[in-house]
């Protein structure tokens, strides 16, 4: 089983700088942001980008201290599905984009896909350690140093009627075998 974390960042909800990160049990990580969205954008974001890295056949495990994300991913939706994408109240679901990307990625993804909430902010270790990816994702993109580098929030990017552009989100992978990884430093 392969067991993930994943976090999300916004700066100033909403409308600020995000970061979004997942870091795997072995150490490996993944991070990135945008210029502008929301804590909700991010954390799903974590999730999208968590199962998109992690093809394959092994379960998957992906733990998260945002309930919204979790639900969104793994309870809620097979209501809006069911709905035709809409609410219980009638409205349309939020995130729309990205809750359909996280259900299509599960969906096209050979192994099973499981989420655990995690309680955040009391010690988790890997959850500390996305927590802190993604509030330097975040931290990057208010201070200019976001690049694109052509990944982009699922299927967004390129606007439609109606709604505005989502934003462009950067990623930097590092690997703990990598000679530039220092935990110590990273984490302080």
């Amino acid at each position: 089983m392969i067991t993930v974390s994943t976090d999300g960042s916004c700066l100033r909800n909403p409308g600020g700088a995000i970061g979004w990160a997942w870091i795997n049990h072995d150490g490996t990580f993944d991070s990135g942001g945008a210029e502008s969205g929301t804590n909700q954008v991010a954390e799903l974001t974590a999730l999208l980008q968590a199962v998109r890295s992690h093809p394959g056949t092994d379960p998957l495990l992906i733990e998260s201290d945002s309930q919204y994300a979790i639900k969104s991913a793994s309870e809620w939706v097979v209501g809006w599905k069911r709905k035709g994408w809409r609410t219980v109240g009638g409205q349309p679901v939020k995130n729309l984009e990205l809750v359909q990307a996280i259900d299509r990625a599960i969906d096209e993804r050979p192994g099973p896909v499981r989420f655990r909430w995690v309680r955040g902010h009391v010690g988790n270790e890997f959850n500390e350690r996305a927590d802190q990816l993604a509030g330097l994702a975040a931290q990057d993109w208010a201070a200019g140093r976001g690049h694109l580098d052509g990944t982009l929030v699922p299927e967004l990017g390129h606007g439609a009627a109606g709604r505005a552009p989502a934003p462009a989100v950067s990623s930097a992978r590092m690997s703990a075998a990598d000679p530039a990884w220092d935990m110590d430093t990273l984490f302080d």
